[in-house]
């Protein structure tokens, strides 16, 4: 796995913190600083926490020799893993959630944290694979911190000046993307078998 598609998995799933944060945003007269910056951390640090835990444990699952030849399944594994949280998007794209919307003056980490851990399991998942394929670590990290970062922002404001509507373009996106991943990894097996 490269970082390209490092990149791409780890932007697919994170849409899934930009929509939630879109309807937070919605929901704001006023978008303080303090508040976002305290949304950016609290978003990358459950992020990170969630794909360390488990990149960490399907590292040592391998390492240890209890899934063997890890790169050659891992791969196999990762799409389907991909594809699978690629559905669970586009089913929360079509799916129409009844959101009670009330104007706030602003949005407590209570209000977002239930969505962003929910959405941080799949980001275990993808840690997972990522801990099977061997990816660079410190490369997705990074990667993790700048995406969510950018994810919470943008849909902080995207919420505050055009409502919560657009969540269901970034489902799908986070949808096409994951899929993408997934069947490049797929046919990569392939040629690389045949």
């Amino acid at each position: 796995m490269n970082w390209l598609e490092s990149l791409l998995i780890m932007a697919g799933i994170l849409l899934d913190v930009f929509a939630a944060m879109e309807i937070q945003g919605a929901m704001i007269a006023h978008l303080k600083k303090r508040t976002l910056i305290i949304a950016c951390g609290v978003v990358a640090t459950v992020e990170l926490i969630f794909y360390l835990f488990g990149y960490v444990s399907c590292w040592f699952l391998s390492s240890e020799g209890y899934i063997p030849n890890p790169e050659y399944y891992g791969e196999a594994v990762a799409a389907i893993v991909l594809a699978l949280l690629g559905c669970r998007l586009l089913f929360k794209a079509v799916e129409r959630k009844f959101i009670q919307e009330h104007r706030r003056d602003a949005i407590r980490v209570f209000d977002y944290i239930r969505l962003v851990v929910m959405s941080s399991i799949y980001t275990a998942a993808a840690g997972c694979v990522c801990g099977l394929v061997g990816v660079t670590i410190w490369q997705v990290v990074i990667m993790i911190l700048l995406i969510s970062i950018v994810m919470v922002v943008c849909g902080l404001y995207t919420g505050l000046h055009y409502g919560f509507e657009n969540k269901t373009i970034a489902y799908v996106a986070g949808a096409l993307l994951l899929w993408g991943v997934s069947v490049e990894m797929f046919l990569h097996r392939i040629f690389d078998v045949i």
